[in-house]
């Protein structure tokens, strides 16, 4: 959370603006439930979630985060709450939610770690209780922001975006092919997931543009620990939210 806390960092700044420009996409204001996904890993996705919603608690909200990712938690490692009671312990039926809820010393932010690894992730998203648990934190807190899973062959991000206001798109600069990024938004839009925007991390304006020929080279699996791809995000040089991809 360091990276993001400072606010005079480049990096908020640059959240501040996507958080001004998401503040048009509802009649509310900034959505109050929403949440992130990807093409795949390490695009800045869990990094984007955490400076959003530092950038709403500087704004005197009270957030929670979700790490919703339950076959490749990020967050739950960066506060050190991997493997600790939490989503996948609520979605298959412990309802003691406020055990598995940490606040961290960061103004009135708190995370709820995905909880241990289940068997099946799609098998718990698609039931009912997560659409109970995110009303319920909406009794708690302001915003609700749930990190997601990336999209590529899997059902988890557009089984949880059947429970939220919509989407926020994470792609990193050079790296995905734009017409890859637009079937993946497409397959969102196409489960009624309402999508904001998109956010595009790690940008140098220094270099010529957005190529349409890098691909994915990355490998996706349960508990994923190559330190290669463990699902850290790299602190993005600059975010650009738009309406469309």
């Amino acid at each position: 959370l360091e990276d993001v806390a400072d606010p005079k960092s480049f990096v908020s700044e640059a959240y501040v603006t996507v958080l001004s420009n998401l503040a048009f996409s509802t009649d509310h204001g900034v959505p109050r439930l929403f949440m992130l996904t990807s093409m795949g890993q390490a695009e800045g996705k869990s990094t984007s979630a955490l400076a959003l919603a530092a950038g709403l608690i500087r704004a005197g909200k009270s957030v929670i985060v979700v790490d919703a990712d339950m076959r490749v938690p990020t967050i739950d490692k960066r506060i050190g709450k991997r493997g600790t009671d939490g989503l996948s312990n609520y979605l298959a039926g412990d309802d003691n939610l406020d055990a598995m809820i940490h606040p961290l010393d960061f103004g009135n932010l708190s995370v709820l770690p995905s909880g241990p690894i289940p068997p099946s992730a799609p098998d718990l998203l698609s039931g009912e209780r997560m659409g109970t648990l995110v009303r319920e934190l909406l009794k708690r807190f302001d915003h609700v922001v749930v990190d997601s899973p990336p999209i590529l062959g899997l059902a988890d991000a557009t089984l949880i975006g059947r429970n939220v206001e919509g989407v926020v798109f994470i792609a990193e600069a050079e790296r995905g092919a734009i017409r890859a990024i637009s079937d993946a938004i497409g397959r969102l839009r196409g489960s009624k997931t309402r999508v904001f925007g998109l956010i595009l991390t790690k940008y140098s304006a220094s270099r010529s543009g957005y190529g349409y020929n890098y691909g994915y080279s990355y490998s996706y699996r349960y508990g994923d620990d190559n330190p290669d791809h463990d699902g850290e995000d790299p602190q993005p040089r600059q975010s650009n939210l738009g309406g469309s991809a």
